[in-house]
């Protein structure tokens, strides 16, 4: 057999092999060499932003088509670290972003924020609700192919405090309401604001839906109406003039616009702005109410007694009267309403629907926002998003899934935002 030119076949068969087995050694090494230095980046926008404000994460530098895991992961309050992992295909380009379908991991298909919203803790980790300080928290984000580290970045989550709101704390001997006060840093002319009061829980729960109603220029002042010192200790007799009283308040507060002044209340705090927004509507200029009640309960834990009384006297609460009906058709301005079809707390969507319907019948002027979300729970009624992540176990009394409960809340609060606006 002839030989090419240049070739010599004057070598054993063996050394060949040897020659053609390193050479192919050889190779492997270098693409072994190539992978390990690819060098990607991670480009975050905005780098720093509220904890309630989506982000843009993007990949560049990537091989083509490459499996890409991208993962996050942020330590609470507690020091324990959450993390959340997404299995995302490159581009031909050599890019990633979140905006593109999970095809594993923490979560599958497109969940731009949930890398950020669906963190759970180590599988003995005893939390169900991740809680971050007055600062905020970080969020390590990285980049793997093939097992390797190709980015890593850092996103701060900020907390309304490090982004410049003021607060003033009320105490009842200094003005009789209990609550905590929030103005925006830096504001232009007048804005809308919110007194904002949660549920039968009691206490005063609604500090951080108030500052970050006042991070985005809403002064707002979250209020406790029971279970605080000074206050009563249940849910009973709670006159509908304290609220009107915290509303004088924040309205005598610099950059406040006196003409929109509104309420905000979740679960038996829904039933209560339906209230105030009903019995007093020249005061009330608009009624924002998470998974509410159409009617007028007794207290908690003692059904014998009124939750609420209006000039000395007790509401009418029993459910199967006309007059336990909240007349919502009294209110004057805009209504948002908020329900989770698996809220096992209470029927929180018959009663938006009920709510609507009664306007439609009487022909109310205020125009109504209802939303309706299939797979949220009781916790939807809540003001706040990417609030941190949550795990089951905090829906086992509420109802709904974790992935379905974040993105009511996100939907949800995104459309509270846009609702304060238009005001």
């Amino acid at each position: 057999m002839a030989g090419q030119p240049g070739v010599r076949w004057g070598r054993s068969l063996p050394a060949l092999i040897v020659l053609l087995l390193a050479a192919a050694g050889l190779a492997g090494c270098t693409r072994g060499g190539d992978r390990d230095r690819v060098q990607a980046s991670i480009s975050v926008s905005p780098q720093v932003a509220l904890v309630d404000q989506p982000v843009t994460v993007t990949v560049r530098g990537l091989p083509a088509g490459a499996r890409t895991i991208l993962s996050a992961a942020a330590r609470d309050t507690e020091g324990i670290t959450w993390s959340a992992t997404a299995q995302v295909t490159a581009t031909p380009a050599g890019t990633v972003s979140l905006d593109q379908p999970s095809l594993g991991g923490s979560y599958t298909g497109v969940n731009p924020m949930g890398l950020f919203t669906l963190m759970v803790p180590p599988a003995d980790g005893p939390p169900d609700l991740f809680l971050y300080g007055e600062a905020g928290y970080d969020v390590t984000l990285q980049a793997s192919v093939d097992g390797r580290v190709a980015a890593t970045a850092t996103v701060r989550r900020q907390a309304p405090a490090a982004a410049g709101v003021v607060e003033k704390r009320l105490r009842p001997a200094e003005g009789g309401i209990y609550g905590n006060l929030y103005l925006p840093g830096h504001t232009a002319g007048r804005r809308p604001a919110v007194l904002v009061f949660g549920g039968s829980g009691g206490g005063l729960t609604t500090s951080m839906a108030a500052a970050l109603l006042a991070a985005h220029g809403y002064p707002s002042l979250a209020l406790a109406y029971f279970k605080v010192p000074g206050l009563p200790q249940s849910l009973h007799d709670i006159p509908l003039e304290y609220f009107t009283s915290a509303l004088e308040v924040l309205r005598a507060q610099p950059g406040v616009d006196p003409r929109h002044l509104l309420v905000a209340g979740e679960s038996r705090g829904g039933e209560a702005a339906l209230l105030l927004g009903a019995h007093f509507p020249r005061l009330v200029n608009g009624v924002i109410a998470g998974v509410p009640s159409s009617v007028v309960y007794p207290g908690w834990p003692d059904t014998s007694k009124p939750a609420w009384t209006l000039r000395g006297r007790p509401l009418p609460a029993p459910r199967g009267t006309p007059q336990a009906v909240i007349p919502v058709e009294r209110i004057r301005g805009p209504i948002l309403l908020t329900c989770g079809e698996q809220d096992m707390v209470w029927p929180s969507c018959p009663a938006v629907d009920a709510v609507a319907a009664r306007l439609r019948a009487h022909g109310a002027a205020a125009p109504v926002t209802a939303l309706r979300y299939r797979d949220a729970g009781h916790l939807v009624g809540g003001l706040t998003a990417w609030y941190g992540s949550l795990t089951g176990d905090a829906l086992t009394s509420s109802g709904g899934t974790v992935a379905g409960t974040q993105a009511a809340q996100a939907d949800a609060h995104a459309k509270l935002l846009d609702f304060l606006a238009a005001q």
